[in-house]
């Protein structure tokens, strides 16, 4: 038991100073609901709009039937989505030492399964049409690699393989797609 104390209190001091050299709070400024929209930074917004874009295209590239509007609409909820968990974490970055700080209990949520257990709510809420949602898990009982969870979304009837991997972990809350086929982690459907 005394050894677990010491071993935080290492953590701790180590997190704090790692945070003083150079890691930094995450917030997204400007982020409004009107409409039922989901929220766009007031700032940036040519940057957001062409990462809106960005995704767009590739989930309209995931089949020949795939309604545009659908796949603007998950990639607006997917992206502001993102934004506005890490401000409800009060994320620090990177993401690895605000994992440390939710081990510790010094921060409630954060952790990649977080991000997709919201992520998945929120984006299972739009009740698509075109897509199909699931809960992607690499490394599961590796005891060589730390688990990793996020949401992957395919085009409804096609397998998971050919899904894009929707990571709001990895990049603080901004999110990072990619096909799972060509990311760096090796994606398994949940069971």
């Amino acid at each position: 038991m005394l050894r677990f104390k010491i071993f935080r209190q290492v953590i701790f001091i180590f997190a704090v100073l790692l945070s003083l050299n150079g890691c930094s709070h995450v917030h997204y400024p400007g982020l409004v609901n009107t409409n039922g929209k989901y929220p766009e930074p007031s700032l940036a917004q040519n940057t957001h709009k062409n990462r809106v874009e960005s995704l767009r295209h590739e989930l309209a590239a995931l089949h020949d039937d795939i309604d545009d509007h659908e796949a603007r609409q998950l990639a607006e909820a997917a992206i502001g989505f993102s934004m506005a968990l890490a401000n409800r974490y009060h994320l620090t970055r990177p993401p690895i030492l605000h994992n440390i700080l939710v081990n510790l209990r010094l921060k409630d949520r954060g952790l990649c399964i977080h991000w997709a257990e919201d992520l998945l709510i929120h984006l299972r809420s739009l009740e698509l049409k075109n897509f199909h949602l699931y809960w992607g898990v690499a490394h599961p009982k590796n005891p060589f690699r730390l688990e990793h969870s996020s949401v992957v979304v395919t085009a409804k009837g096609q397998p998971f393989e050919e899904g894009l991997v929707l990571d709001g972990w990895r990049h603080s809350g901004e999110l990072y797609w990619v096909s799972v086929k060509k990311d760096t982690y090796d994606w398994k459907k949940s069971e």
